[in-house]
């Protein structure tokens, strides 16, 4: 299969792929924190479930008891009791 240009030119210079294509950076902490860097913006909040815009995808972040501590332009900071996470 052929690869897209930019697949390619990451891989070719080996850059990463959250530089290239803006993926998620995704550190979960046991099930009670995640850190997440490179989203675009916030699409829902509730006590059960936050969605999050990326760049090509929406993470949806489930538990109970979810709290976003702290937001920048670059990174979040959510607490709570995390069951699971899921890309839609």
């Amino acid at each position: 299969m052929k690869k897209k240009p930019k697949e390619a030119l990451a891989k070719g210079l080996s850059l990463p792929r959250d530089v290239v294509f803006g993926d998620f950076i995704i550190t979960l902490t046991g099930n009670e924190q995640v850190m997440i860097e490179n989203y675009k913006g916030i699409l829902s909040y509730e006590e059960n479930q936050i969605a999050v815009q990326g760049n090509h995808v929406v993470l949806r972040i489930i538990g109970t008891n979810l709290v976003i501590q702290y937001y920048s332009m670059e990174i979040m900071k959510v607490t709570g009791e995390i069951t699971r996470l899921e890309y839609a």
